[in-house]
């Protein structure tokens, strides 16, 4: 059956950069909606403050007057100018942020013809940009609990966010969520809701015919290696993988990732069986997970944590490597094919068991994150779309 998402002028407003060091779905989403559509991709318009360290320290992308770069026909990258500070902290400045934002995608839009768009948002402090451009259909695509998570990062006021959501919510006619969990505490028409996982990219994440090179930085570090690869934030239990590097002392516990708990991190030093190696390119990460020989998911319970179905999973298993992770609501469904653990004990047992069935189901594990590709997540997001028009 032919996809409806075809030969269509689709806006991505999203919270990275396209070239971001560490892809997620909205990249990803992106090189699949262009193989048959013409997508404008809004990039992250990053504050005045990160504009300065950017411009001072390096440490983020600098284009301070904003630019329009056509990497093919299908592909329009929009680099907003920087916004203006504390935006979830005023509502007058998320509502002027947004107002500049909307006078730079309306230009583009005239400049390259685009009519009838759909509406494509990941970022929660949009509403005020639907009904505004013409567009067909308006999505917003939640894929993080971003009342929690910017609070927990001192980057708003926790009512400010919720209301900027609950207004999104609201106005769209199509809401993805990447986890049940998240937007559970607003009141949603369910026949606008739908629970799509996020995916994995099989052309990188896969079992290949020719042998990965061994990364230079895992050649001293001794196996059986029980590796973690994703964002070390809140979410993280730092506790629980101290017990555990107690209870291995034999085994090497490798993380790799954007460090946000360097206090904790630095902690763990003491250990001799702790390997924290940094953050990594996209395209070689999947020479570190080939090298582990069990996967580690060591969430705590915070509310963060509880609402995580994060792509890291389906990267593991894609792989066909063990994944060992903490019992949490989101990750039930896949009891079956992960070892869900309560605490330290239960992460023993696991562990132990996955290092004895490393190969057993191998095939099952790969077989199962096949479901999971980007392109059966485009199959989803188009029969959702089509049952919402209807």
């Amino acid at each position: 059956m032919p996809l409806m998402i075809e030969n269509k002028d689709i806006i991505i407003i999203s919270n990275q950069m396209l070239d971001d060091h560490y892809w997620t779905s909205k990249q990803y989403i992106t090189m699949e909606l262009i193989k048959k559509n013409r997508v404008l991709y809004v990039e992250a318009n990053y504050s005045f403050g990160k504009l300065m360290f950017g411009i001072i320290g390096k440490k983020w992308p600098t284009v301070p007057f904003g630019r329009l770069n056509i990497e093919n026909d299908n592909l329009p990258i929009l680099t907003p100018f920087p916004r203006l500070p504390f935006r979830n902290h005023f509502r007058w400045i998320g509502w002027l942020n947004q107002k500049l934002l909307l006078i730079q995608i309306k230009k583009v839009m005239r400049r390259l013809n685009i009519e009838r768009p759909i509406l494509w948002t990941f970022l929660h402090q949009t509403a005020d940009l639907i009904g505004k451009l013409d567009e067909s259909i308006t999505i917003y695509h939640c894929v993080d609990d971003w009342p929690e998570r910017f609070v927990m990062e001192k980057m708003g006021r926790r009512s400010i966010i919720i209301d900027d959501e609950k207004a999104l919510l609201e106005s769209c006619d199509l809401i993805i969520s990447v986890s049940p969990k998240l937007l559970d505490n607003y009141k949603i028409d369910k026949r606008k809701y739908r629970f799509i996982e996020n995916g994995v990219d099989l052309n990188l994440f896969c079992i290949k015919d020719i042998s990965y090179q061994v990364p230079k930085d895992l050649h001293q570090i001794p196996k059986p290696i029980i590796g973690f690869i994703g964002s070390i934030g809140n979410w993280i239990d730092f506790k629980l993988y101290e017990d555990l590097l107690l209870s291995f002392p034999n085994y090497s516990f490798v993380m790799i990732g954007l460090n946000l708990r360097k206090k904790d991190i630095n902690t763990l030093y003491q250990y001799d069986n702790f390997f924290y190696l940094g953050l990594k390119k996209q395209k070689k990460v999947p020479d570190y997970i080939n090298y582990f020989d069990i996967c580690l998911m060591p969430f705590n319970q915070t509310r963060i944590a509880r609402s995580l179905l994060p792509q890291k999973i389906f990267q593991y298993l894609a792989m066909g490597k063990p994944v060992v992770s903490t019992d949490l609501f989101t990750l039930r469904p896949f009891s079956e094919i992960l070892y869900l653990a309560n605490n330290a004990d239960q992460f023993v047992i696991g562990i132990n068991h996955a290092l004895k069935e490393i190969d057993n189901n191998k095939i099952e594990r790969i077989e199962f994150a096949k479901r999971y590709s980007w392109p059966n997540r485009l199959i989803e997001y188009d029969n959702a779309i089509k049952e919402i028009l209807n």
